[in-house]
């Protein structure tokens, strides 16, 4: 052995060379690499082609560089796509519809050799289309659109799955190659007039309903305000039937109390009729100007002859400017009666003149 070896050396170490450099040169084409939740369906370009019954799983393989792995993804998958269906009404609406799908493993031969690595574009995608414009013909606008929605989407992926189920031959593959899970609407376009016209109706709905609530407020506030007058009555009632003139006595003479300590300028007529005070004042208001006096609290005002004017005699000013009421013809001063209006301030006296306080005297007299 090690005679042939060393006179074959040359030729040896060149095959060797060789198919180093090959291997290296077509090392992607001869180790594959399938990832996770993947599958491979091989095809043998000098061995009939396409194994229809063979699929690799998950892993690194070696094939030869001329033979390839179609590689398929065996997770669930989703496609969407937007299609133009007709309604009962002869409607047309665009929906934009998703089916969610996985592959059978053991059918990846059969999808290779019917279909391709591209068969979602050519057999389920027109599949999905076909079957929704065939049920969506079936229905109204108003189901499509609303309440039965999720009815006809149930309805639609039972017809889905049927149809799919035939589309690659039995002689490739017995049982279905394309599990469909499920299907539904991601959205429903109408025509723009159409659009504006439901818009518009449920607009004019909520409003309905909003003026339901107003009245149910109204009708509330109208209950809330009946309450609180019977209420204010109520009040009414207790309090005027325990009220006396007791009482209405010691609140007046609480606030003369309160008027009389009081800063202001006021005048206190005493002797009124029921015995209370009489204030009177300030004088001035508040621009300095002479105004109108302000009277205390007086259960009892006067009528005919006034309290102050019943007890002239007794009457005492706490103030004498200006206390007196105004003169009659013979002169002589009125008394004050009920209210008593504020008389205009009369100006400062001037100087004494002697020639009329002190007149001369004829010198016989003397």
């Amino acid at each position: 052995m090690t005679g042939w070896v060393n006179r074959h050396f040359i030729g040896v170490s060149s095959t060797v060379l060789v198919m180093s450099f090959l291997v290296f040169f077509f090392a992607r084409n001869i180790f594959i690499t399938i990832p996770a939740g993947h599958g491979g369906a091989l095809w043998l370009r000098f061995f009939h082609g396409t194994m229809l019954d063979f699929s690799y799983s998950e892993g690194t393989k070696i094939i030869f560089p001329w033979d390839k792995i179609f590689i398929y993804d065996l997770r669930v998958q989703q496609l969407s796509d937007r299609f133009d269906v007709l309604t009962r009404e002869g409607l047309q609406v665009s929906v934009y519809a998703t089916v969610r799908y996985r592959l059978s493993p053991d059918a990846l031969g059969a999808i290779t050799a019917y279909a391709g690595p591209n068969f979602a574009s050519s057999l389920v995608m027109p599949s999905v289309g076909g079957v929704l414009r065939q049920e969506s013909a079936k229905y109204s606008l108003d189901d499509i659109y609303s309440s039965r929605r999720r009815e006809i989407e149930l309805s639609i992926l039972e017809q889905i799955v049927q149809a799919i189920a035939v589309l690659i031959p039995s002689e490739l593959h017995q049982g279905p190659e394309i599990l469909v899970q499920d299907f539904w609407f991601r959205s429903v376009q109408l025509p723009p007039q159409l659009q504006s016209a439901i818009e518009a109706k449920l607009t004019q709905r909520q409003l309905a309903e909003q003026y339901v609530f107003i009245l149910q407020r109204e009708q509330q506030e109208r209950e809330r305000k009946i309450i609180e007058a019977e209420g204010i009555k109520a009040f009414q009632d207790i309090v005027s039937s325990g009220i006396s003139e007791n009482y209405l006595r010691w609140k007046g003479i609480d606030a003369t109390l309160k008027l009389a300590d009081s800063p202001n300028s006021k005048i206190v007529v005493i002797g009124g009729k029921e015995g209370l005070p009489l204030i009177l004042g300030p004088w001035e208001n508040s621009a300095g100007q002479p105004g109108t006096a302000k009277a205390g609290p007086a259960p009892s005002p006067a009528s005919g002859t006034g309290a102050a004017a019943t007890a002239a005699p007794q009457a005492t000013t706490m103030q004498s400017s200006g206390a007196v009421g105004p003169k009659t013809e013979t002169g002589t001063a009125e008394p004050p009666r009920g209210l008593l209006v504020a008389p205009d301030l009369p100006a400062e006296p001037l100087a004494l003149d002697p020639r009329t306080s002190m007149p001369p005297r004829p010198l016989e007299s003397r």
